[in-house]
C-alpha cells in the first residue's frame, strides 16, 4: 500500500471516529460479534455448529423476549406513540346543554351557577383545594361518576396545557392574558385508577389491582373550566395586578379525551405496543427454536435407540 492510500485509510479511520452515527453502529456491531459470537463459538465447541447455533438463538431470542416484556410493563426501551389529549368539546353556555352526555351530567352536578363547591371554606388557596378534594370524595354521587382534580395533580395538569393550546386555536380566547382556570374547574371521568400524591400503600396496591383485573380501557374525558379575567389598570412604575376571575363571565369548559394511540386503544396503549410486538416476535422465534432443538434430539434419541 503505496503513503497516499495509507494516508487515506488513516483519514477515514480519524473520520469515523467523530462521527456519532458511524462510532454507534460499530459499537453494536462489536458488541453482536463479540456476546452472540463468542457465546456461539464456546457452545459450538461442546455441542458441534448446528446445536450451538441453536442453543445461542434461543438464549437470543429468550433474552429479548424478557427485555421486551419489562418494556412494555414499564412503557420505556423502544416504544410507540405516545398518549396525546383531542379536543371533544368547548362549551361556553350553559354545560348541562353539552353535546356529551357525560358532560352534561357534570353541567348538572355543578349547577347553572357553576356552585358546587361555592361553600368551600380555607385560610388558603391549598387549604381550599384539599377540603374540596375531600368533600368531593365524600360525597361522590354529586358529581354523576365526576372526579374532582385538584391544581396539582399532574393528570389535570397535562389535560389544562393541551386545552389551553385548543381555546387558542378554535378562536375562544386571543391569548392566555385573557382568561384563568378556575381553582375548582379540573374534573376527570372514566379511565384506569390513578395514583395521587399522599395515597397509602393499601390504596397504591387496591388500584393497582383494580387495574390488573380490568385491562380494558373506558373513555378518558378531562374537563377543565376558565373564566374571562377582570381588566385591570396597570399603573406606571408597579408590577402587574395578579389576574382575578369575572364572575359575571360565563364559564368556559373545555372537554379533552385521552387519545392512548396504537391500533388497539381499548386494550393496550401506542407506547406499549411496539414494544408488545417485540416481545411477541420474540416469543414465537424462542419457541420455534426451542422445538427444533427438540425435534434434534429426539430424532438423536432415534438413531440411538436404533443402534
Amino acid at each position: 500500500m503505496s503513503d497516499s492510500a495509507a494516508l487515506n485509510v488513516l483519514a477515514f479511520v480519524g473520520g469515523l471516529e467523530f462521527d456519532i452515527f458511524f462510532r454507534g453502529l460499530l459499537s453494536v456491531l462489536v458488541g453482536v460479534v463479540v456476546l452472540i459470537g463468542g457465546t456461539y463459538l464456546i457452545v459450538a465447541t461442546n455441542t458441534g455448529s448446528r446445536t450451538g447455533g441453536l442453543i445461542a438463538f434461543a438464549g437470543l431470542f429468550g433474552w429479548m423476549m424478557l427485555m421486551g416484556t419489562v418494556w412494555t410493563v414499564y412503557g420505556i426501551g423502544w416504544v410507540g406513540e405516545a398518549q396525546s389529549w383531542t379536543l371533544k368539546e368547548i362549551s361556553t353556555d350553559d354545560l348541562e346543554l353539552a353535546e356529551t352526555e357525560e358532560v352534561a351530567d357534570l353541567g348538572l352536578s355543578l349547577g347553572r351557577n357553576n356552585d358546587l363547591f361555592g361553600a368551600i371554606q380555607g385560610e388558603d388557596a391549598d387549604t381550599r383545594q384539599v377540603n374540596a378534594k375531600a368533600f368531593a370524595d365524600d360525597n361522590s354521587e354529586l358529581l354523576n361518576g365526576w372526579e374532582y382534580l385538584v391544581s396539582s395533580n399532574p393528570r389535570r395538569g397535562d389535560a389544562q396545557s393541551a386545552a389551553e393550546t385548543y381555546l387558542l386555536e378554535e378562536g375562544v380566547f386571543e391569548e392566555t392574558a385573557d382568561y384563568i382556570p378556575l381553582q375548582f374547574g379540573g374534573f376527570a371521568n372514566g379511565g384506569k385508577p390513578q395514583g395521587v400524591d399522599g395515597d397509602s400503600l393499601v390504596t397504591r396496591f387496591q388500584k393497582k389491582a383494580q387495574s390488573i383485573l380490568n385491562p380494558f380501557h373506558s373513555s378518558e374525558f378531562v374537563a377543565i373550566q376558565v373564566q374571562s379575567v377582570l381588566p385591570q389598570p396597570v399603573l406606571p412604575g408597579e408590577a402587574p395586578p395578579i389576574p382575578m376571575a369575572d364572575e359575571s363571565a360565563n364559564v368556559v369548559t373545555v372537554v379533552v379525551e385521552r387519545d392512548r394511540g396504537g391500533p388497539v386503544p381499548w386494550l393496550i396503549s401506542g407506547t406499549r405496543f411496539v414494544p408488545l410486538v417485540f416481545t411477541l416476535i420474540n416469543a414465537i422465534l424462542f419457541a420455534i427454536v426451542c422445538f427444533l432443538m427438540h425435534f434434534r434430539d429426539r430424532r438423536e434419541m432415534a438413531i440411538r435407540a436404533a443402534a
